[in-house]
């Protein structure tokens, strides 16, 4: 009897925890709908917590409601959603990091006439009061609206990767997505005087403040010249173990510089990916 008791009382505990974390906010989630060929629906959603959710089927059955903030309260308390996964603690800090430096884009919309469907992207904030705060990060469809800012492009990303059968980005619906650039252009330094310039480099320790690196390495020079920037990875900064290497002329003259940590490019806004 004891067994069979503690056995019920852990069943309820697991639903309890269950139900728990499936009534939690979205953060982030994606919709694509069907109406013209079979009244169909499917979602991908992340909450705050970093649980990943699908749900997909019959709108009309579902009762999928309209707007944004209907379809985001529906999200949070329904049982019908499935579990697809967790973010570790560092994807969430940097899904979070991007979620809340999304800001809206005011662009008008592209009349597309694409018979295949519609889908759209939100990422969401709330207020003080619960009150959702919802960004809109792409529409696809009759009409395509692309919100092209660096944030809204990385959570494109973690879309395509986080829910590749529901998201159309492969195909021809989804968003453009962030157009590579030369590391050299993206923090507008001349190639030419970088080819030529003298370098230093520090380490940014969060105590001392900049340490100087004897005999920097000039590697560091084809690397800004031959580098793409390729998206952003997420909206925080650091605060000490950096390597900022200047670029200096002949005269000593500053050019520029360049900072980065464990592999990531520091900017004001945040830390991008780099790639050949």
């Amino acid at each position: 009897m004891k067994k069979l008791l503690s056995a019920l009382l852990m069943l309820a505990l697991c639903f309890t925890l269950a139900h728990a974390e499936s009534d939690t906010r979205i953060i982030l989630f994606t919709v694509y709908q069907q109406m013209g060929w079979g009244d169909r629906v499917e979602i991908g959603c992340v909450d705050e917590k970093g649980s990943l959710w699908t749900l997909n089927g019959s709108a009309s059955k579902l009762n999928w409601p309209y707007g944004v903030e209907e379809q985001l309260e529906f999200l949070r308390t329904t049982r019908l959603k499935d579990r697809a996964g967790k973010l570790d603690s560092d994807e969430l800090f940097d899904l979070k990091s991007l979620v809340y430096s999304a800001e809206p884009m005011d662009v008008k919309p592209v009349p597309a006439a694409n018979d295949a469907g519609t889908e759209t992207s939100w990422a969401v904030t709330y207020d003080r009061d619960g009150n959702a705060k919802p960004v809109k990060l792409a529409t696809s469809g009759d009409d395509v609206y692309e919100n092209t800012s660096p944030d809204a492009q990385a959570l494109y990303v973690y879309l395509r990767q986080l829910f590749p059968k529901v998201t159309c980005y492969g195909g021809t619906m989804g968003p453009a997505g962030f157009s590579p650039v030369p590391v050299y252009e993206f923090l507008k330094l001349d190639p030419v005087q970088i080819r030529a310039s003298v370098i230093t480099a520090s380490v940014i320790d969060c105590e001392a403040g900049p340490i100087a690196v004897e005999d920097p390495d000039e590697s560091i020079i084809d690397f800004v010249l031959e580098s793409t920037v390729t998206g952003k990875a997420n909206a925080t900064m650091v605060t000490g173990g950096t390597t900022v290497y200047g670029f200096y002329d002949a005269d000593g003259a500053y050019i520029g510089s360049i900072e980065l940590y464990r592999g990531l490019l520091v900017t004001s806004d945040g830390m991008y990916y780099i790639g050949k």
